[in-house]
């Protein structure tokens, strides 16, 4: 049985390959390759993450008082509505990275 807190590790690993794969971008850029290994691992980790989120009992990963956050989690990681709302976001994500390249 997961919990909350398996949630938010998996979320925290998938943020610190992100942010190792956009460093390794940015800096070094010989080694572009290895940056899309973190990358890739990263959007790994997002979907464990999200499997976690969908085993959990309580939907509500933050706290109360942030009700559309929980409204809106519930609502992203819904497994019909999931693939529309990654594909979305990756589309965002690709059209501002070209747009900060470029």
């Amino acid at each position: 049985m997961h919990t909350k807190k398996d949630y938010w590790i998996q979320i925290l690993i998938a943020y610190v390959f992100l942010a190792i794969g956009i460093v390794i971008i940015i800096f070094f850029k010989d080694y572009s390759l290895l940056a899309l290994l973190f990358l890739g691992f990263s959007l790994l980790w997002i979907f464990k993450a999200v499997k976690v989120f969908r085993s959990l009992k309580d939907k509500n990963v933050y706290p109360k008082k942030f009700i559309l956050l929980n409204r809106w989690v519930k609502w992203s990681l819904d497994p019909k509505r999931f693939w529309y709302v990654f594909l979305i976001s990756l589309l965002f994500g690709a059209i501002i990275g070209i747009l900060i390249v470029t």
